[in-house]
């Protein structure tokens, strides 16, 4: 019958420390409220951004360079994919030879 009684106990103690737990935990918020106080709390703490001095640039101290035109480039692009395909692996060839006959000479 002792044993009833402790059974009976620790129950109830279970029991009741489950009820209290959940009496003291706080209701859950929702994660962007959270970052969006967080992010005022920030900008709160954050001092105020000074504004930047502004000042025009010489119009003397950029040259005007010459705009250079590419040949190759100048051609008109063409439509058809098979075609479009075939010139840029051509480009891309001439180029990786030119590349390598660079790299031979040096």
């Amino acid at each position: 019958m002792l044993w009833a009684a402790r059974v009976l106990a620790r129950a109830f103690g279970s029991v009741w420390e489950f009820t209290s737990r959940l009496r003291r935990r706080r209701p859950a918020i929702d994660p962007a409220e959270e970052l969006r106080n967080k992010l005022a709390e920030a900008r709160a703490l954050a001092p105020e951004p000074a504004p930047a001095a502004v000042e025009p640039a010489p119009e003397s101290a950029v040259p005007e360079l010459p705009i250079e035109t590419d040949e190759k480039e100048s051609k008109p692009a063409p439509t058809d994919l098979v075609s479009l395909r075939r010139d840029v692996h051509a480009r891309a060839r001439a180029l990786s030879e030119e590349m390598r006959g660079t790299s031979e000479s040096d």
